[in-house]
């Protein structure tokens, strides 16, 4: 049976633009899991990593057609703070954050969805930790949550928590 030219040419116009695409995200991505300041890009795929910087100042994740798995329960925030900036486009982000922070969102969704299921800033102390994180979602999704919130969301017999933000 032979396959029809267009199935071929449909086929090399998709490998073609998923490899631009991880070209792009390799550019696009710096720093490691020790550094105080980061950039995560992912064109079509997934990526998971767990952040153990010292003195956490500024991450960014960029995710199209994919997602990302970011745990801070590792990490510590610089003194003044630390600013997260979360974008997905038919994707998900999912950040996992201890629950001793006091994490403020600012809500940039547009076709999409945010979820922070944090620690309420009235059950913390005033000095607690500081993550501002923007989050903007185009027909995907962000989830920022507690390991609290994870544990449970997991405790539950038969559930598994996969992809808050992507399934």
């Amino acid at each position: 049976m032979r396959v029809p030219v267009i199935v071929v040419k449909v086929i090399a116009v998709l490998a073609g633009l998923w490899a631009v695409g991880q070209v792009l995200a390799r550019r696009r991505t710096v720093g490691d899991e020790t550094s105080d300041e980061f950039a995560i890009a992912v064109h079509v795929g997934g990526v998971q990593r767990v952040c153990k910087a010292t003195s956490l100042r500024r991450g960014s994740v960029s995710v199209v057609l994919g997602g990302v798995e970011l745990d801070l329960r590792e990490a510590t925030l610089a003194p003044g703070g630390a600013d997260l900036d979360l974008s997905a486009t038919l994707g998900g982000v999912n950040v996992t954050v201890p629950s001793d922070w006091r994490v403020v969102v600012e809500d940039r969704a547009m076709l999409g969805g945010v979820e922070a299921l944090v620690t309420d800033a009235g059950e913390l102390p005033d000095d607690a930790p500081l993550l501002r994180v923007a989050a903007g979602a185009r027909l995907g999704g962000v989830a920022i949550m507690t390991d609290a919130a994870v544990a449970e969301a997991t405790a539950h017999s038969g559930h598994e928590l996969r992809g808050v933000a992507t399934s």
